[in-house]
């Protein structure tokens, strides 16, 4: 949509020939099932909004070729009404449908096209701010059940940038952009890998047969009494002065927001015309999304810095004359890796266009070649490590990244203990990123074993600013109960290169042990399902570095656990071994993960689809399709009763 003060839906004007229109009708078909199906773009929102509307102005000059199948249909403007429009914040998410039977939560899917979408029921189950089921279903004494919720799924700025920080501490490829992690988080297998992701909804349609309304703007205000977050702002217009008003006022405040949006949808609000002006398969023809340019300005390259991060990975920062940019002052922005720098030939004294569009994190796009100075100066990597040591660092061929391996690295030391006592991790409570930094100052810190050694300074500890014995004490305790973790957690916590938390329970289950491990060949690790040959070497390369070996040896004589527990090794020959278990419904009396890993601790297996081969099927209220499924099948139905039984006995 253009920032011209028109409301009205109508085709465009310019022409081409029959041919151009069917090519633009595939090209547009194809790029809508890359991004809606697929989650992958293939194009710019720009170049796509070109197509179409190129695609809308060739329909207008020949007018018998127009399909109702086009992707560029739009109604007409209705004649004689007074036109009342719905302004909402076009959040860059994932577009959910979530239908709801007898209250609660039937069934989850992305819109996709418009056609077909991704059953995502389990995962979005984990979302924490949508509603299993509805309580108060009683408004203006009418009483309802049934009705179906659309809005869109994702993540705040804030929690992107963190699952980043982590992937690429652990030499993992960051992601894109928060929408992209959105899609691909609803597309796990694993609804436990998809609750760790902080996900969030918001809601922006309601439909019901037995709750009717002749408002979209009174729909969006029965969702929020009836439980479901709504949007930021949303505003009933008399106008399209009070649309354009609303579209001028986020273009300047849309920076403050703590998640992103790319644009502002413009609605009607009558849903007799809504329901007049109909719906093709991209979008309604009641509703139009205004697109805001993405911003960007130049600025020039004072240096460029190196990072060190708690795998060894050296990252160049460009240290920046500091620019507006998006509601902040822009002074530093990644480089990414040596390569990425030479591709743009991007040098110190270079004037750089940096930008901020659907990604967080502002980047340096391109350089302005016709500024550049005579005295700019070509960037290469140093052969040392910028810390005090000056230990040698190295590039794996094959690899984008510089590294630096030297274990005492004091800018990897303190990344690691922070890593290591991470919720994620040991989840040891009060040794956050400030304690840690203050520890690692002092002396206190110099590797993760010195964690349990901590209470040789208690009394120091005790006279620091801010602390005390109550608070000490607590941090003692915190670290004792740390001793227990689960073998996988601690695999994960010695902060190995590309070992994520799913790599490491796999290996914690595969080996049992730390001696195991630790006397496997790289050839042994690589023929472990899921850990690839880059993951098995840097595995066997930290337990062959007397440094780590250290290390591990002094967690073991502080009582860490490092080997499977006794209850997590008697799951062979129990009562459930051979049986593949479906679960579908909601249980009442345990969450989907607990009956999960009850049946997996008795021997048994868990998967997500029915088939000839499953043993059972546990159904719970209001199951979904994989119930029918089990009855076609013939498969043995368990319900939760029977279920406890066979788990208990």
């Amino acid at each position: 949509m253009k920032k011209e003060r028109n409301m009205e839906f109508f085709p465009g004007n310019n022409s081409v020939d029959d041919n151009r229109i069917k090519e633009l009708r595939e090209l547009i078909n194809k790029f809508d099932k890359a991004y809606y199906i697929e989650t992958q773009p293939l194009v710019t929102d720009k170049e796509y909004d070109e197509l179409f509307s190129e695609l809308q102005s060739l329909e207008q000059k020949y007018p018998a070729l127009i399909t109702s199948d086009s992707p560029t249909q739009r109604g007409e403007a209705l004649p004689n009404e007074v036109i009342k429009y719905v302004t909402e914040l076009k959040y860059d998410g994932v577009a959910l449908s979530l239908k709801y039977k007898n209250g609660k939560l039937d069934y989850a899917v992305t819109r996709g096209d418009g056609f077909a979408g991704d059953n995502v029921t389990e995962n979005v189950k984990t979302i924490k701010n949508i509603p299993k089921s509805i309580e108060n279903s009683k408004i203006n004494e009418i009483e309802f059940g049934n009705f179906e919720v659309r809005g869109e799924v994702y993540l705040t700025e804030k929690d992107f940038l963190k699952i980043n920080e982590i992937r690429e501490e652990s030499g993992e490829k960051i992601y894109a952009n928060p929408r992209n992690l959105t899609a691909g988080t609803l597309k796990l297998l694993d609804p436990k890998l998809v609750s760790k992701r902080p996900l969030k909804f918001v809601s922006y349609y309601f439909d019901s047969d037995e709750m009717k309304s002749n408002s979209h703007f009174e729909n969006i205000k029965l969702l929020k009494q009836i439980g479901f977050p709504t949007g930021e702002s949303v505003r009933l217009c008399n106008s399209p002065d009070e649309v354009f008003e609303f579209i001028s006022s986020w273009e300047k405040d849309r920076n403050n927001l703590p998640f992103q949006i790319d644009g502002i949808v413009i609605k009607v609000d009558s849903i007799k015309q809504q329901e007049i002006l109909g719906t093709v398969a991209r979008s309604p023809r009641w509703a139009i999304a205004y697109k805001y340019e993405a911003e960007n300005a130049q600025t020039i390259i004072k240096g460029i810095t190196l990072q060190v991060g708690r795998t060894g990975i050296i990252t160049p920062v460009a240290e920046l004359e500091p620019v507006f940019l998006a509601g902040s002052t822009i002074s530093r922005a990644t480089l990414h890796n040596a390569d990425y720098i030479a591709e743009r030939d991007i040098r110190i004294g270079d004037t750089v266009v940096i930008e901020k569009g659907g990604e967080v994190i502002p980047k340096v796009t391109s350089v302005v070649l016709e500024k550049r100075q005579l005295d700019s100066v070509q960037f290469s990597f140093p052969e040392v490590c910028p810390c005090d040591l000056k230990s040698h660092i190295s590039r794996t061929e094959g690899e984008a990244s510089y590294l630096c391996i030297h274990p005492e690295c004091p800018w990897q030391i303190r990344r690691r203990i922070e890593h290591f006592a991470s919720r994620n991790g040991m989840n040891i409570e009060g040794l956050g990123e400030k304690v840690v930094e203050q520890f690692v100052e002092l002396g206190y810190l110099k590797n993760v074993a010195d964690i349990f050694d901590l209470h040789q300074h208690r009394d120091d500890i005790i006279k620091l600013d801010r602390w005390g014995e109550k608070s000490t004490d607590n941090l003692f305790e915190a670290i004792e109960k740390s001793k227990a973790a689960s073998f996988h957690r601690v695999l994960f916590s010695l902060g190995i290169r590309f070992i994520g938390e799913g790599s490491a329970k796999i290996l914690a289950k595969h080996f049992k042990n730390i001696e195991s491990l630790k006397s496997a060949t790289a050839e042994e690790m690589s023929s472990v399902f899921e850990i690839g040959e880059k993951m098995a070497v840097s595995i066997f390369n930290f337990f062959h570095n007397d440094k780590e070996l250290e290390i591990v040896e002094r967690l073991r004589n502080a009582g860490v656990n490092l080997q499977l527990k006794e209850e997590e090794l008697v799951a062979k020959d129990m009562t459930l071994s051979g049986k593949t278990f479906v679960l579908t419904g909601e249980l009442s009396s345990m969450s989907r993960g607990e009956a999960k890993s009850k049946i997996e601790s008795l021997g048994g297996k868990v998967t997500g689809t029915v088939s000839k081969n499953t043993s059972y099927a546990v159904v719970g209220d209001s199951p979904g399709s994989k119930y029918d499924k089990a009855l076609k099948l013939g498969v043995t139905i368990l319900n939760e009763e029977q279920f406890s039984e066979i788990i208990n006995k």
